[in-house]
């Protein structure tokens, strides 16, 4: 009989296979003599039942009924095709409900997660939530204000601001268009080709700069050209340009702003937060493209437009200061020069003027030490301008000789050598002994006969009086970087009071001695030095400035003193030669002082300088010039810095419609005694 497997689930290989014609029957069972042995196999006519066991030493016997709920196990049969040479491996299958029950807690848990979710979303969160989305939807824009202006005194524009704006591309736009951008830019503007090419073609990014502080007029035509070529991806951004209309005029008073609009010198820089003014906000509820939705909530922030000033500063008589000191700088071949003009009556500074100075517009062009203001930050050692400040002291503080309250007209005996600690005190002109009144020491600048009456009054009240007058502190001038300048303390060593009478041993800014001075012949009231005149908002309504109270710093009696002092000089030999200022009657005081020399830590060199007041018998305008380090033209203030003053004087004295000086004054004496042989200073 051929050896035919039948198609059962059911049955293992054994040696009697089971024929066509045997089904299954669930009634009878196997018979005892067919067990699980792999050499007895089923009888084809026997069956498997349902309900009786196997029977046999070694057949299976099986506990477990079959129903419709416990399916059949499949067989996996193992081995050869042979009879009696394979085995069915039985696999128990899952339980149907078990796993129905699995699949139940599975999706209660998943439920239970979403439900809990949703709770925290909606119950607990939902505020934080709903705040966080509408932060999503919600774009906020700067609004910039607009930079205060800056105008001389009469009106004339120093620094404004031109509307402009910084080009800006979208990348992933202008990258097919790049040439024909550029093309159509350059016909407009200067531009860096390569770098604008890079900019429009930047990869993986959808913002780039393409050229700054670019006039709204002109980009207006740009942009036309743009939409007429029909190239997109080109955008724009408000970037303001700070402008200097009178260039060099001024500079070192205005300053200069930087890239970001801020002020990076001058004015423009101690009073940067007024002139920026406060930025607004625009707040909107954008579309997921960045766009605005037309009835969305919106909300805006007003800004405050940056204060407009007015300063105290004649751009007139600026240019004149500027251009006479500037020319006397490069005649001498001066290290530099400082010149100041003040309002005597108000402390406003007229003209403030350096050399070498730069131009506003283009600040990066001069070199860093000519950006800043000397007038205020660079202090030296005045010389012989200082008298006027110690023959005010010396008379204010009621000083005696001989039992005999200081005067204009004390007198002093002036040998040709005053020992001074280590030292010995010289003049600058060779004498034997000299007899001079206080006037006469001003007016041929003795520094012995300065000592002499400087050694009437304690060390510390010296020191006091030079304090009241300013010196040793900043005068608060609306600029950056004032010096403080260098007053020894009370308790100094007797030479060096000495050297401080003739303006040695101290340092000062040039702002300091003409504002000191200014207040000693004003009757002796000192004002404040101020470049402000006035301010307005941006909606042009006057602000109110600090208050700048005056004081009393000798009495007028002194004051008086002092202008007969000064008037001596222009009324000297020397002075109806070189100082006199055709028309007014004026007062001054030379200034020639040795020059500090970091390097060598020596003196090398020479401070020159000359201050003038006018008229003097009400004195209105002081200007004062100083030079350092000239190289040629002489060493004295006659010679170096006094015609810049007059030059500045002249020009000054009739513009501000000041009378000219139609009487004649009695010339005073200067000496006492003898005659003795001078030479004038």
């Amino acid at each position: 009989m051929p050896n035919e497997r039948q198609p059962q689930s059911g049955s293992r290989g054994g040696s009697q296979p089971r024929s066509a014609s045997q089904g299954r029957s669930g009634s009878q069972p196997r018979s005892g003599s067919q067990g699980r042995s792999g050499s007895q196999g089923r009888s084809g006519s026997q069956g498997r039942s349902g309900s009786q066991p196997r029977s046999g030493s070694q057949a299976w016997q099986s506990t477990r009924p079959r129903s419709r709920t416990h399916p059949v196990r499949p067989r996996i049969r193992f081995g050869g095709t042979g009879r009696g040479t394979g085995r069915t491996l039985r696999v128990p299958l899952g339980d149907s409900s078990r796993r129905m029950h699995v699949a139940f807690i599975a999706v209660a848990i998943a439920l239970s997660l979403c439900a809990g979710r949703l709770l925290q979303l909606q119950g607990f969160d939902s505020a934080t939530y709903s705040a966080i989305a509408a932060k999503q939807l919600t774009q906020t824009l700067p609004l910039l204000p607009a930079r205060g202006e800056i105008t001389d005194r009469n009106g004339v524009v120093l620094a404004s601001t031109e509307a402009a704006v910084a080009i800006t591309a979208d990348p992933t736009l202008t990258t097919p268009n790049a040439d024909k951008i550029a093309d159509i830019m350059s016909k407009y503007v200067t531009i860096d080709r390569p770098a604008v090419l890079a900019a429009l073609t930047r990869p993986k990014t959808q913002f780039a700069y393409v050229q700054k502080k670019v006039p709204a007029l002109v980009y207006s035509k740009i942009a036309a050209d743009l939409a007429a070529a029909d190239i997109p991806g080109i955008y724009r951004l408000s970037d303001p340009i700070r402008t200097y209309p009178n260039g060099s005029v001024g500079a070192s008073v205005v300053g200069f702003v930087g890239a970001d609009g801020k002020g990076l010198g001058g004015f423009e820089w101690s009073m940067n937060k007024e002139l920026a003014g406060v930025e607004g906000t625009e707040t909107y509820e954008a579309a997921p493209n960045g766009g605005k939705i037309p009835l969305g909530d919106s909300k805006t922030t007003p800004v405050q437009n940056g204060l407009n000033y007015s300063l105290t500063l004649d751009s007139e008589l600026q240019w004149v200061a500027e251009k006479a000191l500037a020319a006397r700088v490069r005649a001498t071949g001066a290290h530099h020069g400082m010149a100041i003009v003040l309002n005597i009556k108000t402390g406003e500074v007229l003209a403030m003027a350096n050399a070498p100075t730069y131009d506003s517009a283009d600040p990066a062009a001069a070199d860093a030490d000519n950006r800043g203001n000397r007038a205020v930050s660079a202090p030296y050692e005045p010389g012989s301008v200082e008298k006027v400040l110690t023959a005010a002291a010396v008379m204010d503080s009621g000083a005696t000789v001989g039992g005999q309250p200081i005067t204009p007209d004390t007198q002093v005996t002036i040998p040709p050598l005053l020992k001074s600690g280590p030292l010995s005190i010289k003049d600058a002109f060779k004498h034997q002994e000299l007899h001079y009144l206080l006037r006469g020491v001003i007016a041929d600048s003795s520094n012995i006969g300065a000592a002499l009456f400087a050694r009437q009054m304690p060390k510390a009240e010296l020191r006091s009086y030079l304090s009241k007058f300013g010196l040793g502190r900043p005068t608060g001038v609306e600029l950056p970087g004032e010096a403080a300048g260098i007053l020894p303390d009370p308790d100094m060593p007797d030479y060096t009071r000495d050297q401080i009478a003739f303006g040695q041993g101290l340092a000062v800014t040039a702002i300091q001695e003409a504002s000191a001075i200014a207040g000693i012949v004003n009757g002796g009231l000192y004002h404040a030095p101020t470049v402000i005149k006035s301010a307005t908002d941006g909606d042009g309504n006057p602000v109110a400035l600090p208050a700048r109270p005056s004081r009393q710093i000798v009495s007028t009696d002194t004051s008086a003193k002092v202008r007969d002092l000064m008037q001596a000089v222009t009324d000297s030999h020397n002075g109806r030669q070189n100082l006199q200022i055709d028309g007014w009657n004026s007062g001054g005081k030379t200034g020639t002082a040795q020059l500090a020399n970091a390097k060598c830590k020596c003196y090398k060199g020479y401070v020159t300088s000359y201050i003038a007041v006018a008229p003097m018998d009400d004195p209105q305008l002081l200007t004062y010039v100083v030079v350092s380090d000239a190289k040629r033209g002489g060493s004295s203030g006659t010679a170096i810095a006094a015609p810049v003053v007059k030059s500045i004087m002249q020009y000054a004295l009739p513009r501000y419609s000041i009378p000219q000086t139609t009487t004649k004054h009695k010339v005073k004496p200067i000496e006492w005694g003898p005659m003795s042989q001078r030479r004038y200073r």
